[in-house]
């Protein structure tokens, strides 16, 4: 099990730095915010330079490709030229843009065929799909992440699992445990408190659900991809919080500071 930083985290930051500050705080690797951090491919020849001069993987490029929709395909050969070019093990993209219990059957299939037809273009170029589980999207709730993921059934494409707050403690819990064999990929931010405001992020080692509980889950699958925090707490500089949380993680996967 691998630590990474998304670097969203530093959205404001120019990805030179974000990639300075996530060797710094001893991450495996970053997952290239696909907005901002990454443009035409010969930006992505050097960001992809620099990663690998900082000792840096890019297991994920985080794109927002959305499989489903009208834009897919004017934007999929761009965004797979993309994460070839980065050296990505797993471009990242969200499940159209229907939520599970409200998508038409019409929605469903056109989310499923695209998301088959990625992960077969993925493959030819010799990397995997992660789908984001993510609110407004048909993988919002397990039965759809689950279902969508066995209905693709590649080998190349599973779930980028992350907890949402919506749900208890348990319930979260539950969740990891049963999607965890299907995931290739994880994000983790946190709050302190079941009901807080996405805003008033905490720690992870604050985070109302437990957090070591969820990662032996996933770790009593096999899984060996990455655990990646994706945002971090505003009550520190985003240095120093961005720091604490990769030691709270390196502390409960068993790895010690040093990559």
């Amino acid at each position: 099990m691998n630590l990474g930083l998304c670097t969203i985290a530093l959205q404001e930051e120019s990805i030179e730095d974000a990639l300075a500050t996530a060797a710094d705080a001893g991450y495996d690797g970053v997952e290239l915010w696909g907005k901002d951090h990454v443009g035409a491919p010969e930006r992505c020849h050097e960001i992809r330079e620099t990663a690998a001069e900082l000792g840096l993987e890019i297991p994920v490029y985080g794109s927002y490709l959305r499989p489903g929709t009208p834009e897919y395909d004017e934007e999929v050969e761009t965004e797979l030229e993309r994460a070839e070019t980065l050296g990505a093990s797993l471009i990242r993209v969200w499940a159209g843009q229907e939520e599970y219990q409200d998508a038409t059957d019409d929605h469903w299939a056109d989310v499923v065929r695209d998301t088959t037809d990625l992960a077969d273009r993925a493959a030819d170029r010799g990397f995997g799909v992660t789908v984001e589980k993510h609110e407004g999207t048909v993988t919002n709730t397990e039965a759809g992440a689950r279902e969508l993921i066995e209905g693709v059934d590649r080998e190349n494409c599973g779930l980028n699992w992350q907890p949402l707050f919506e749900f208890d403690a348990e319930t979260i819990l539950e969740e990891a445990r049963s999607l965890a064999p299907l995931s290739n990929n994880v994000h983790l931010q946190a709050v302190a408190e079941h009901g807080d405001s996405w805003h008033d992020r905490s720690l992870l080692e604050d985070a109302y659900f437990d957090v070591p509980a969820i990662l032996e889950a996933f770790a009593e699958t096999g899984f060996d991809g990455y655990v990646e925090v994706e945002f971090v707490t505003d009550d520190l500089e985003v240095e120093a919080a961005i720091e604490r949380d990769r030691e709270f993680l390196a502390s409960v996967v068993g790895v010690d500071g040093e990559r």
